[in-house]
């Protein structure tokens, strides 16, 4: 009674490991071991993998087997009987071999041996097995269940993005370049009948055109640097307030049509950042501000220090964000549908916003205005631990 109570207890306690096993290692090294300390064997545990069976995890280590054990676990796979030593297939094996089963197939194969001449198990120890084997095998299905399904999400995404980048090639990058060509042939063919005026105009929208047609390249080479991991800070300490400068002097036609307002204490403590990186997502960000806000709306930005951190905010005067998209606003090609109005993009901007800031370890968020229509764009980051908020000196104060 009291050794059937240890089992029980055993066999609860080795179900609790394998309902918190998160990896299929963490599954087969605790099966390899608890059989093994339960039985007093030795273990070996095979799982299938490119069209053959192959040793994953043992008790004690052990990860070469003998011809004849690698065919009889083999035989054990593909046939779903027991093979090998004390069986009717392949006797001559080192190691009896097991399928691993669970209700819908069998998943791999267990491989048991020991020093003892005759029957290697009890048919209690047979009972105490057909236990442990059928727990480990609802584990290691549970895990690769749950593999398969985030693969499948992953291919899915890949779709996604796929079709998504497809379409911003075939409509979004199509549109400056039609432009381009439209302007560029009409001065090739009228350019002695037109009027000074349409000529530069035709000018201007060759340039316009082409400058926006480069941003749209540049974004998704971004968001390729972003994705493959190849995005590395070269980091420099910098005042926020000359970035912020810099970016809107680059952003003047694009804001042309709006008011800018800038309040950007000359105090706050320099950041080390990569001002490219840093510029190009406040670039993005008033991108995004002039393309939904209405002209002559006001756009302003903002900053201060908080708490070892400087605040940069981004405000437009627009119809503000959705609530639906709230949450996928800073998501890979997700734009928000605001009608004919708004100008093409790739819904690329913001997701590069996020990638860039983070990338030198800073935050960036949305919300809609509370004091009217509009939106909110949050950029925190954080202050070198060699630099400090000038707060006010006790001794100078009255």
């Amino acid at each position: 009674a009291r050794s059937r109570a240890r089992a029980t207890k055993d066999m609860y306690l080795f179900s609790k490991k394998l309902a918190g096993a998160g990896t299929l290692d963490d599954v087969l090294w605790a099966t390899a071991f608890q059989i093994a300390s339960m039985l007093k064997l030795r273990v070996v545990l095979l799982l299938p993998e490119n069209g053959s069976i192959t040793v994953k995890a043992g008790y004690p280590p052990d990860d070469t087997l003998a011809e004849a054990d690698i065919a009889a676990a083999r035989w054990a796979w593909e046939h779903d009987r027991a093979a090998g030593r004390g069986a009717d297939t392949l006797p001559g094996a080192k190691r009896l071999y097991l399928p691993l089963r669970t209700g819908r197939t069998a998943v791999g194969v267990v491989g048991l041996d020991n020093d003892k001449q005759g029957p290697l198990l009890t048919p209690e120890q047979k009972r105490l097995l057909d236990a442990l084997a059928d727990q480990a095998a609802v584990a290691i299905e549970r895990i690769q269940l749950v593999a398969d399904v985030d693969r499948a999400k992953l291919e899915a995404e890949a779709d996604r993005l796929r079709s998504a980048l497809l379409t911003s090639i075939s409509h979004d990058l199509k549109t400056p370049l039609a432009a381009i060509m439209g302007a560029a042939g009409t001065l090739r063919e009228f350019a002695p009948a037109l009027p000074e005026a349409d000529r530069a105009d035709l000018l201007s929208t060759v340039l316009d055109e082409s400058e926006r047609l480069d941003r749209f390249i540049a974004n998704l080479l971004d968001m390729t640097k972003i994705e493959s991991g190849a995005m590395e800070p070269n980091y420099a300490f910098h005042y926020v307030g000359d970035i912020v400068g810099t970016a809107l002097h680059r952003a003047r036609k694009i804001i042309g049509e709006h008011k800018t307002e800038m309040d950007i204490p000359t105090d706050l403590p320099m950041l080390r950042v990569d001002p490219v990186l840093f510029e190009q997502a406040l670039f993005n960000l008033l991108d995004n501000a002039a393309k939904y806000a209405p002209p002559a709306s006001t756009i302003r930005l903002q900053g201060w220090a908080d708490n070892g951190s400087v605040i940069v905010q981004i405000m437009d005067e627009g119809p503000g964000i959705p609530p639906a998209d709230l949450e996928r606003i800073f998501d890979t090609f997700h734009r928000v549908r605001k009608g004919d109005q708004v100008r093409a993009g790739t819904g690329l901007g913001l997701s590069i916003c996020r990638g860039f800031i983070e990338a030198m370890g800073g935050t960036i968020s949305a919300v809609n205005r509370t004091d009217r229509s509009g939106a909110v764009f949050t950029i925190r980051m954080p202050v070198p631990a060699d630099q400090h908020v000038n707060e006010p000196d006790m001794d100078d104060l009255p």
